[in-house]
């Protein structure tokens, strides 16, 4: 074999490598990846750039960041509260189950954001961490997550539970003294107030109470035996102090690590499906 042969030879032998270790390591484009993770994932063309509006608080009433919890890593949002009856737990144990199958399972953040402050602060990260232990817990006032929820498109609306509805048509049937002497039992009386203005009203019935809660209101605590008075946003002492449901978004929103939307994860919520799409979504779009 001359020399000019094994040159050849060696030449052909390289170009082969390189073109086989280009093919497998390869990033696919943004078409193929749209595909290869859909339906379990709905991947944005240019991912939004939404990190001004990500203000969030923990369950002191800390001001946060997302990129204070998130330390770098992607992030995927979830948004419920804790008194869900079914929804919520179903959908945060599916995404534990998706996060232990994921290979880069340690590049992701799940955080799990109250739309119900009034009555979650203080167990945010408790009822997060019921699901996985890495899981972290945020909500904001009124006011901001108005804005964040406006921001990245996601829906909830304060509605009467089905009990709620039951036990108020039941109370219609009795006298109009019964019905006030069930209203009585089934509702503490109490104020809220707007902190913006440091307007106090009384709330006596649960319609109050929404109302106030939608135009930004919190729980306040009069604390007579002090002489400063102190606005609270704590979740109440009594079970009995509002009963409804948050009809939200069932959509899970996923963030790369400068904390740009990037894509949806969306019905139907599967743990393998999620992982596969969540690991690709990463791989792909991920820095080096």
């Amino acid at each position: 074999m001359t020399k000019n042969t094994k040159i050849l030879i060696i030449f052909f032998v390289a170009t082969i490598s390189a073109a086989v270790f280009f093919f497998l390591n390869a990033k696919p484009s943004m078409e193929d990846l749209k595909k290869s993770v859909y339906p379990a994932a709905s991947l944005y063309s240019e991912a939004k750039s939404v990190s001004d509006k990500l203000n969030f608080i923990d369950d002191t009433s800390k001001d946060i960041h997302l990129s204070d919890i998130t330390d770098g890593k992607w992030a995927l949002l979830y948004f419920g509260y804790t008194s869900c009856p079914d929804v919520c737990p179903i959908d945060l144990s599916k995404i534990s189950q998706a996060s232990q199958l994921m290979e880069n399972s340690d590049k992701l953040q799940v955080v799990f954001v109250s739309v119900d402050p009034a009555r979650d602060l203080g167990n945010l990260d408790n009822f997060a961490k019921a699901f996985n232990p890495s899981f972290k817990g945020l909500t904001a006032q009124q006011d901001g997550l108005m804005s964040v929820s406006k921001t990245l498109g996601v829906y909830h609306e304060v509605v009467q539970s089905q009990k709620t509805a039951q036990e108020d048509h039941s109370n219609h049937n009795h006298s109009h003294d019964d019905h006030s002497e069930n209203i009585n039992n089934d509702f503490n009386f109490h104020k809220m107030i707007n902190k913006a203005t440091g307007d106090i009203q009384n709330v006596k019935t649960h319609e109050k109470h929404l109302e106030l809660m939608d135009l930004g209101y919190v729980h306040y605590e009069d604390d007579s035996h002090d002489s400063h008075k102190m606005a609270v946003d704590e979740k109440p002492s009594s079970t009995k102090v509002a009963h409804y449901d948050v009809d939200h978004t069932s959509s899970y929103l996923l963030f790369n690590p400068e904390l740009k939307l990037v894509a949806l994860l969306t019905n139907p919520h599967e743990p393998g499906p999620m992982s596969q799409a969540l690991d690709k979504i990463i791989e792909a779009l991920g820095k080096n």
